[in-house]
């Protein structure tokens, strides 16, 4: 937020982060490339697929516009708000 640009890698900011930070990015990068364990690998496909189709019913069934409708009005509210700083 400092800098206005957004850094999605955590190696960026070590400088500035707490000490514990590079033992808690290798536990996850451990946990990525281990074995998985939980459910199967056709469990979770099915359950993707089953979700996907629920979200294409819901976009379909939708009554909301496809386009904001307000966004010119947005545009200027957020130039008022950050010509007000």
């Amino acid at each position: 937020m400092r800098t206005g640009v957004v850094q999605a890698d955590l190696r960026e900011l070590l400088d500035e982060a707490p000490s514990y930070l590079p033992e808690l990015m290798a536990a996850k990068a451990e946990a990525e490339h281990g074995a998985l364990e939980g459910p199967s690998v056709e469990i979770l496909t099915a359950d993707v697929e089953r979700l996907q189709a629920a979200l294409d019913a819901a976009e379909a069934a939708s009554r909301l516009p496809e386009s904001a409708a307000a966004e010119p009005e947005l545009n200027d509210l957020l130039i008022r708000v950050r010509l007000s700083r």
